[in-house]
């Protein structure tokens, strides 16, 4: 997360620079290859970033979750079980 902030950061005064010329005229080949090799090293990064975050996520978050979900299902199932007739 730290680097999509930083991404953000690094691209705001190449967006700011791109909008100081007039709205109608459109970039020139340099400045699209600028933007497009900027995006895509911050994109390659940013990928690694979040999937290390996803197998964190798997391996932490993931049995807690499962866990409530059991410990909720069996709640709603003793309940079931006592309002049954003897």
């Amino acid at each position: 997360m730290r680097h999509f902030f930083a991404a953000i950061i690094a691209f705001l005064p190449v967006c700011s620079w791109l909008s100081c010329g007039i709205a109608e005229t459109p970039l020139d080949a340099n400045t699209r290859q600028a933007i497009d090799s900027l995006s895509t090293a911050e994109i390659r990064v940013l990928r690694v970033e979040l999937d290390s975050q996803c197998q964190m996520a798997r391996v932490t978050v993931v049995p807690q979750l499962v866990d409530s979900i059991k410990q909720l299902r069996l709640r709603e199932i003793e309940e079931q079980l006592r309002s049954i007739p003897k």
